[in-house]
């Protein structure tokens, strides 16, 4: 019944700001910090790909599981080399990336894709500021096969909404820390969805919400070998409260590293990963201690990392992986 669909969809879509965020929920983040930041696209000396699996809340029906894939890179070979000039340290670079994701909870789903482009330019000579913007498509959809009714003889129909989408981010950083600040869902476009043959429009008066994300980081030495790197993400979104991650990584060289994290008000994390040649393998549990806790096992996330050399050389490693 079309009905069905036109009352529950604006439900659906306006429980999912007032209670959380719209977008989706990452753990390994640190590890990426271009899914929240454009200003961070290409910020190493290789071509950075990245892909990531999270099953959140396992054993909650319809619990969301979100899947995305990253690439980014700076444009010109010049950056690969170990023979760069102090001129070419000092002057400024493009960058390109690209992202898409989808994320599933129960009947709905948001996907998207988007590119970006940063331009990155010397502050000191051990200090650099990106100025990034992203921009591309997102989907909202509501799968109605998967809509349960208390009359079993209902039946709602699929609808989709697609806006465009656009975000910004500032990235300023050294060897040493990185800080960095960023804006999504910028454009607040509007969901309507319209279907059957009347072309209904059903969910009206539903906006994609902007996100706001302050993030911080400092590779503290200990020794040759080992570095402690604690980091802090801030993130706002009208109406729902602020939150507050704080994070701290213990890394021995390129090779190992295990850390956790703590989400204000909702879960702690237990994060480990390791480095061999070009590839890099991270995994994270969320124990939660929200009213949600006694209902769920837990959320898993797995990050695969891909660094692509330019040229046939040593890739510079990354002091925050």
């Amino acid at each position: 019944m079309k009905t069905a669909l036109t009352l529950l969809l604006p439900l659906l879509l306006a429980t999912a700001p007032a209670l959380a965020q719209q977008q989706a929920q990452y753990s390994q983040y640190m590890n990426n910090n271009y899914i929240l930041n454009p200003g961070a696209t290409g910020v190493e000396d290789y071509i950075d790909a990245k892909f990531s699996y999270r099953t959140q809340w396992v054993g909650l029906e319809g619990a969301p599981k979100t899947y995305y894939a990253s690439i980014s890179s700076s444009l010109g070979k010049w950056r690969s080399t170990s023979k760069r000039t102090l001129r070419d340290r000092r002057r400024p670079f493009h960058a390109l990336g690209a992202i898409v994701y989808n994320d599933v909870t129960g009947p709905t789903s948001r996907a998207g894709a988007y590119v970006s482009y940063a331009y990155n330019l010397v502050l000191r000579p051990n200090l650099r500021a990106a100025l990034g913007v992203s921009a591309g498509m997102q989907q909202f959809a509501v799968d109605g096969q998967q809509l349960q009714f208390f009359d079993r003889t209902t039946r709602a129909g699929s609808a989709a909404s697609r806006v465009l989408d656009g975000s910004v981010g500032l990235w300023v950083y050294s060897s040493d820390f990185y800080v960095g600040v960023s804006s999504a869902q910028l454009l607040a476009n509007e969901l309507n969805f319209s279907y059957g043959p009347n072309s209904l429009d059903a969910g009206a008066g539903n906006f994609l919400r902007r996100h706001y994300f302050a993030t911080a980081g400092v590779r503290v030495p200990l020794s040759n070998d080992w570095s402690l790197v604690p980091s802090v993400l801030v993130k706002a979104v009208n109406p729902a409260p602020v939150s507050v991650d704080l994070n701290a990584k213990l890394k021995y060289q390129d090779l190992l590293w295990a850390g956790v994290s703590w989400r204000a008000a909702d879960s702690f994390v237990a994060l480990v990963g390791f480095s061999y040649e070009q590839f890099t393998l991270g995994y994270s549990y969320d124990a939660g201690f929200s009213e949600l806790a006694g209902y769920n096992g837990g959320s898993h996330e797995v990050l695969l990392g891909l660094r692509l050399k330019k040229k046939a050389q040593t890739v510079c490693t990354n002091r925050f992986w």
